[in-house]
């Protein structure tokens, strides 16, 4: 197969994500959302780029490698490399992988790297092997899951925490003027006890950077962002999130304050969000959860979602440790 690697440009957006849903179904990419990303990453001065493979004018491969927003590593990076089933084998995997090795040895020689972590769906055993031979190794699994919303019965599940309101963002915005300072704690609070790899750590962000990365983000849905509540203090959230498919949604994250949990507000609220999706014609809702999220893997086990294949991450040192491990 002849083939061209070349630096990703904006109008390749649409190509890319749809590489990437293909890729990884249960969590699927938006022309937007990954301009958006692109954006966020300018703004923080955080180092990221993005390739093609194209085989004349179709786009059949992707990858890219960046530094992660929400943790405070500076030598981490994320690799996200993803060929359409049809051309794989025949090296695009391998010219794309070399690309994002020769931008990580230049970024290398001035500024440190310490890490590179991929994830890869267990469906696909090129990719595995190609990064098993290369020295990554398993640490964490993440589980794509789905609900079928036609048939859900929601009614049964509980959907009230005494002391507690339910609103969904507009609704809040109206009560609450000084509602996004509340939504901003509230989401720190939660993001701090997120599992993350080893070697990252939790770096709070901005209300700023709050407003632009989240409330900002393309397929954000004021109305799919359902709020627990007392007064103007937000105890919990979770939000719904326009997905690649027409009917889908997907969960943007759940999370509540420390000092709230153990009352059933993470279920209460995701109950009532999948209720309102139901209701708005939505006909399924996809979530991604860390396999060491005990509790929320409790939840959406407890709602229905389904699990697929297990998408794997992978880590390895920079530069690899072990004189057998190939480079490329």
């Amino acid at each position: 197969m002849t083939f061209t690697v070349r630096p990703f440009e904006p109008g390749d957006a649409a190509a890319a994500a749809q590489v990437y849903t293909l890729a990884r179904p249960g969590n699927p990419a938006t022309a937007e959302g990954l301009l958006h990303s692109d954006q966020m990453q300018r703004q923080a001065q955080a180092h990221a780029a993005r390739w093609v493979a194209c085989q004349g004018q179709q786009t059949l491969g992707v990858a890219e490698v960046l530094q992660p927003l929400g943790s405070a590593a500076a030598g981490a990076f994320w690799l996200e490399l993803a060929v359409r089933e049809e051309a794989r084998g025949q090296g695009m995997g391998g010219a794309l992988y070399r690309a994002a090795h020769a931008d990580l040895q230049a970024w290398a020689r001035t500024s440190p790297v310490t890490s590179v972590r991929v994830v890869l769906s267990e469906t696909n055993p090129i990719a595995l092997r190609f990064a098993f031979q290369r020295g990554y190794a398993e640490d964490v699994r993440y589980w794509d899951r789905a609900l079928i919303l036609e048939g859900w019965n929601g009614q049964r599940f509980g959907r009230e925490v005494a002391g507690v309101a339910f609103s969904d963002l507009p609704s809040f915005q109206a009560a609450f003027p000084d509602w996004e300072a509340a939504l901003h704690a509230a989401y720190q609070d939660a993001r701090a006890d997120l599992p993350r790899p080893a070697g990252e750590a939790y770096r709070p962000i901005t209300r700023e950077v709050f407003r632009e990365w989240v409330l900002g983000d393309p397929d954000f849905l004021p109305q799919g962002l359902h709020l627990a509540h007392r007064g103007g203090d937000v105890l919990a959230y979770t939000s719904l999130q326009r997905a690649a498919t027409p009917g889908d949604l997907i969960v943007g994250m759940t999370g509540t304050r420390r000092a709230e949990r153990g009352q059933g507000l993470a279920t209460a609220l995701k109950v009532r969000s999948l209720l309102w999706a139901q209701a708005d014609g939505h006909r399924r809702v996809l979530t991604t959860n860390d396999s060491r999220n005990l509790p929320m893997l409790a939840v959406n086990d407890r709602l229905g979602f389904g699990r697929q294949p297990a998408r794997i991450g992978l880590v390895r040192a920079w530069p690899a440790t072990s004189p057998s491990v190939a480079p490329l």
